[in-house]
């Protein structure tokens, strides 16, 4: 974080308050000197002179004023370029408790010696000093210690200073003053592990290295094409790249192993890590903002049999404008249900989805799309397995490696009186038990699982050896969610739909006439820009909701196998993936062959 100069913009606001209360004083100083140039009279030269002789046009106030001017000028420039000087010490590491005093402290002193003494000459000529002698050495100190193109009122800095400017007032002015870092994909890339020395240090050496711009085109890559995941497979004769893009992964353009090697040392710099360790898993982390977005990217690597593997992720961006159940693509009368039942004042609510399927989103939406104001919410999380910090959630942490689990906490939190808890992983029996009996005492739980549909979460919950019957007894409702791929916009390719197809579909033969999928390989001229050529942009969601009846709690007690809890989830009235897919694929916003892929599991 930024220091705040001493002054700060404040500045301005008190020196010019200084000046306005030392005003009258100058002003009466410039009175006196007129009037007792009227009352006296002199000889110079053997010639008698008067006030009369002076010119009549002479306004001594006004004179007194546009003495003020070249003060408050030095203000505003000592206020900016204080500004600067902070900053760059800052960056630069040229010591930020040494340079803001002495950009400082000077200038106040001088300019309290320009209120208080009557000789406006001395005191302007003080001040204007106090202001140049600091900015000057220091500037020849900062050009001494940056870059080349980071110097300051050299023949490059002028040129670029003045089409800058030019530029904000229309005119087409060109100058350069960019390093070869800055060169490449417009992407900045920030260092992270290590106190910020040691951070600093470790970009400055990541700028030196050619892989420095390879690794800004491959965050602007991933980016560009919508990937959130990216393997890098290092063998001896190159490295094989793929992308993971809206859960699918994808090869892509591999490159060089030497470019591969630099490209590797670079983000380990960045992530302070082991450059030459290429066996052991080392796990690490930069950041990047590109088009104005910030993004977090941890990384993995790990040696492996042919060679190194490294994943690269991409956090950030689109994913963190899913706040709604809007934005995840549940229909309204789904979404209305859900959130009644979030809304409730008790009952275990289970929410579910396949691993990678979206889990932590749709548990971080549903919670956001809940009133936190008027219940108190606390959430049980694992210290090294922390989730998205939410406004209104009190959060509590346990340590598994210590031996701790959520029921080590529990009884403390419970005596706090929470309306809601949130725990997302029911670890062990003795947690669970406490749970339910919060449930029995008027309280709402809430919990996940991974499952590939929502009768299957209620299993999922039960091998976690909890009660049975309390569990029956307690559990409310289960959202399982599951994500598919949308049909991009710009290059879908519609069909006929025969009336066979339609009947199998479960469609109203006449209502629907047409279908979409992606284009085939002959109907594509070239490359659909939006898509990258795969042919779906994005994914939404397909949601089974069960709430939970007699019948069902009567199967989880009794006899709870998966094809008796399918059967009598579909009773209790719960609308299957099967059938969310269809109708997404009626509206024409996925295909088929989607369909069939995601729920082939």
């Amino acid at each position: 974080m930024q220091r705040i100069f001493p002054i700060g913009r404040a500045a301005v606001l008190v020196f010019l308050l200084v000046a306005f209360i030392a005003t009258p004083s100058l002003l009466a100083q410039e009175d006196r000197g007129a009037a007792l140039s009227e009352e006296s009279e002199g000889e110079a030269g053997g010639v008698t002179w008067t006030a009369d002789d002076v010119d009549d046009n002479r306004d001594p106030a006004s004179l007194s004023w546009l003495r003020l001017m070249p003060m408050v000028l030095l203000v505003l420039l000592w206020t900016v370029t204080g500004d600067w000087v902070n900053r760059s010490t800052q960056v630069h590491g040229l010591g930020y408790g040494k340079w803001n005093p002495l950009f400082f402290f000077p200038f106040l002193l001088a300019f309290l010696v320009f209120v208080a003494i009557p000789n406006y000459g001395v005191g302007i000529t003080l001040l204007t000093l106090a202001y140049f002698v600091p900015f000057i050495a220091y500037s020849i100190t900062h050009n001494k210690k940056v870059e080349p193109h980071q110097k300051v009122f050299t023949s490059d800095w002028f040129r670029y200073a003045v089409a800058e400017g030019g530029n904000k007032f229309g005119l087409k002015l060109k100058a350069e003053r960019t390093a070869e870092y800055d060169k490449g994909a417009k992407v900045d890339i920030e260092a992270i592990g290590g106190d910020p020395t040691v951070t600093q240090a470790n970009l400055i050496t990541a700028r030196q290295s050619p892989g420095y711009l390879l690794v800004k085109d491959l965050v602007a890559e991933m980016v560009d094409r919508h990937s959130t995941r990216m393997v890098l497979d290092y063998s001896q004769n190159g490295v094989g790249v793929k992308h993971l893009v809206d859960g699918v992964w994808h090869a892509s353009e591999g490159c060089d192993r030497d470019s591969g090697d630099v490209m590797l040392a670079v983000m380990k710099q960045l992530a302070n890590l082991d450059i030459g360790e290429r066996r052991k898993k080392q796990e690490g982390r930069f950041a990047a903002k590109y088009d104005g977005v910030q993004y977090l990217c941890p990384f993995t690597t790990q040696g492996v049999q042919t060679g190194e593997r490294v994943l690269l992720e991409l956090v950030g961006g689109e994913q963190e404008n899913l706040l709604t159940y809007a934005d995840l693509g549940m229909r309204a009368k789904v979404r209305d249900e859900w959130a009644e039942l979030m809304s409730s004042d008790t009952g275990l609510l289970v929410i579910s989805a396949m691993p990678e399927g979206g889990l932590t989103t749709l548990t971080d939406v549903s919670i956001l799309e809940t009133d936190r104001l008027m219940r108190d919410f606390v959430a049980i999380e694992e210290i090294d397995d922390r989730q998205r910090d939410i406004e209104n959630v009190a959060v509590t942490t346990y340590d598994s490696k210590a031996g701790e689990t959520p029921a080590t906490k529990l009884p403390e939190i419970i005596r706090t009186y929470p309306n809601v808890y949130i725990v997302r992983d029911l670890v062990d029996r003795e947690s669970a038990k406490l749970l339910f009996k919060e449930v029995e005492d008027d309280h709402l739980v809430l919990t996940n699982t991974k499952a590939v549909d929502a009768p299957e979460a209620l299993l999922r919950i039960l091998q976690k050896k909890v009660p049975h019957r309390d569990f029956a007894a307690k559990v409310t409702a289960v959202m399982c969610g599951r994500m598919v791929r949308l049909l991009c916009e710009d290059c879908k390719v519609a069909y006929d739909a025969s009336p066979d197809l339609l009947k199998k579909l479960g469609l109203p033969v006449g209502k629907v006439v047409q279908l979409f999928r992606t284009p085939k390989p002959e109907e594509i001229e070239k490359p659909c820009l939006t898509c990258s050529g795969i042919g779906y942009r994005g994914r939404t969601g397909l949601y089974e909701l069960l709430v939970v009846n007699d019948k069902v709690r009567e199967v989880l007690v009794k006899q709870p196998k998966i094809d008796l809890l399918r059967k009598a989830a579909r009773l209790a009235g719960m609308r299957t993936f099967q059938e969310e897919a269809v109708l997404l694929v009626a509206k024409g916003a996925s295909s088929l062959q989607e369909a069939q892929r995601i729920l082939k599991v």
